[in-house]
């Protein structure tokens, strides 16, 4: 299902080598549709799905990195390119939703500035409640702005 301000990017490493533990290229941020069009030889090592909404905020719908991928940057990568398109599109603040027992997503989204908003009991299938965090994207820009004016 496609929704209106809705999208993916792909974070592609090249296929591992001989020895090699991981993708090759972390640093690689595409959108989904560079992967058909001229990727070929890349393997996706992490994704996100976030949309703008009407009322100028972001929702980061999923982010996964494969477990080869992990703790190596590409997460932080993922996340930093969504929150510039968000921004981008007028976006004032980005909300996501995580597991209240998913410790390393907690530390991972409190690392890149998310806080703690509410709680929806029973959120997921298993009946785990869910945080709601978000993050301000009007009061980054503007320390990042007023650091360039000095």
């Amino acid at each position: 299902m496609r929704r209106r301000g809705s999208f993916t990017l792909l974070a592609l490493g090249d296929e591992p080598k001989t020895g090699s533990s991981g993708p090759a290229d972390k640093r690689d941020v595409s959108p989904a549709p560079a992967i058909a069009a001229d990727r070929g030889d890349s393997l996706v090592a992490g994704f996100i799905v976030a949309e703008a909404g009407r009322d100028r905020a972001g929702h980061v719908i999923t982010i996964d990195v494969v477990s080869a991928a992990r703790r190596s940057g590409v997460g932080s990568l993922l996340l930093q390119a969504a929150e510039c398109r968000l921004r981008d599109a007028a976006c004032r603040s980005i909300e996501l939703e995580t597991a209240v027992d998913n410790v390393s997503a907690l530390s991972f989204y409190k690392r890149h500035g998310y806080v703690v908003i509410r709680t929806f009991p029973r959120y997921y299938s298993n009946g785990v409640d869910a945080l709601v965090l978000e993050k301000d994207l009007i009061g980054i820009e503007q320390q990042r702005q007023s650091r360039f004016a000095l």
